[in-house]
Formats: C-alpha cells, structure tokens, sequence
C-alpha cells in the first residue's frame, strides 16, 4: 500500500512544486527545473524499491541514453518557435526527439550516447541566439487546470514505466521515461500564452540542466549493488551539481548567457 500511494503522489507532486516554482522565478529558471530528473528520479527511486539496484540501474542505463532525444528537442524546439505555431513546432521536435532517443539505444553503449548528448549540450549552449531573459508574471490563460493537468500527466508517464518494466524490461521503461512530456507540455503552454521568445528562454534553461542530469543517471547506471538507495541517490544528487559545475567551466561563454539577468 505504501508503494502504491508513492507511485500515485510522488512525481505529481514534484511536479506541482516545479510549476510553482516555475511561476515565481520566470521560465528561464522554471526550465532548469524541468530540466533536472523530477520525472525519472521518481521513477528509478520506485524501481530500486521494488525490483532492486540492477533493475534500477537498467533503467538509469536507459534514461542516460534517452537524454540525447531531450537534448535534441530543447535544440530543435528553440530553433523552431520564434517563427512557427506552436502545434508545429512541437510536432517537429518531438520527432527529432524520438529519432535521436532510438539512435542512442540503438548504439547500445551509454558512453556514446552520452558523449553524443554532451555534445549537442555545449554546441547548442555556446550557438544559442541571445535572448533578453523573460521575467516571471502572472499566468492569466490556462487558469486552474493546468497545474493539474500536468500533475496527472507526469503521474501517467511515471505509471505507465513502472508498468513497462515489468513487460518491456528496464532498459526499454528507462528510454520512456526519458522522453520530454512534461517539458512538452509546459514548454507549448508558455508559448501558446507568452510566446516564442519564454519558450526559448525555457528550454535555454532545461538544456543547461540536462548536463546535471547526465551525471545523476550516470552514477545510478554504476552505483555499487550494496550501496543503499540513500546513498546511491545521494551520490547521484552529488553529480547533479559537479555535471553542472563542470558545464560551467567548459563552456564558460554558455554558462553566462544561461544565468536570468
């Protein structure tokens, strides 16, 4: 009963405390939360609890892999939405997506994939069209649905992975679970209300976070089995923070245009 009421409420609300967060410090910055493992976190804490480390880092194994389609999204997105609608442009960069999540899996080495995403991270860092950063204001649109919507949402995504697991294996749960819905959803709903530039100025934010994330995956992928979730978790919390340091001292010139003025 406890496994299930955490697989119901955890991730919906993370996510609601990431939309909260998202309204008071602008998109630029509500991107970088987006951007952090909020769905695939969840989902790697409920499978080391249920199925234990190897599975856990079977999935981490394949989110890691799945980052090269985030990354090729937020590129493919911000290019995109200044000039087009933003049913189109989500279309586009979720095949871009899609394309680049199953070439990863299809190379079978999570070192590839990720020096792939490393890549594309710091060329499209230090490439991205400079953007005065937008500053929070009130949403006057979507109203009170669309915090819940994106909690049901996520909370659907986390679900179905667990559920593919147990059908597709965990390496194949880990590539779902890293495909960018939730960063999908709020990224098209800022630009259908704010606009081309907050959507660009959001995934600015999301990609920047993606390098941390990386790190966070790459640490559950090698995690000792006898370590405990706490400290696996907690070192992968760790290389959170060191993957974005890092990003911030190779690509210096990417780090500084990504800070919200």
């Amino acid at each position: 009963m406890e496994l299930l009421l955490l697989r119901s409420a955890l991730a919906p609300l993370l996510v609601l405390l990431a939309s909260v967060l998202a309204r008071r410090l602008g998109p630029r910055r509500g991107g970088q939360l987006l951007g952090a493992p909020t769905t695939s976190g969840p989902f790697l804490a409920l499978t080391w609890i249920a199925s234990g480390p190897e599975k856990a880092a079977a999935a981490a194994h394949g989110t890691a892999t799945g980052m090269l389609g985030v990354a090729c999204f937020c590129l493919a997105y911000a290019r995109l939405a200044p000039t087009r609608r933003p049913a189109r442009t989500l279309a586009i960069a979720l095949a871009c997506a899609a394309g680049a999540a199953l070439a990863g899996a299809g190379g079978g080495s999570v070192w590839l994939s990720t020096a792939l995403a490393v890549s594309v991270i710091v060329v499209g860092l230090l490439t991205w069209p400079s953007v005065t950063p937008t500053p929070a204001r009130p949403n006057r649109g979507a109203g009170g649905w669309e915090i819940p919507a994106r909690m049901a949402i996520t909370g659907v995504v986390v679900a179905g992975a667990l559920a593919a697991s147990d059908v597709l294996g965990s390496f194949v749960a880990g590539v779902l679970t890293a495909l960018p819905v939730l960063l999908s959803v709020m990224v098209t709903s800022t630009h259908r209300e704010a606009g081309g530039r907050a959507a660009v100025d959001m995934l600015r934010g999301a990609l920047t976070s993606t390098a941390g994330t990386l790190g966070f995956m790459l640490v559950l992928c090698f995690a000792p089995t006898h370590l405990g979730p706490v400290a696996a978790f907690g070192l992968a919390l760790a290389a959170l923070v060191l993957g974005e340091r890092l990003l911030r001292r190779c690509a210096p010139r990417a780090a500084a245009t990504g800070r919200t003025a």
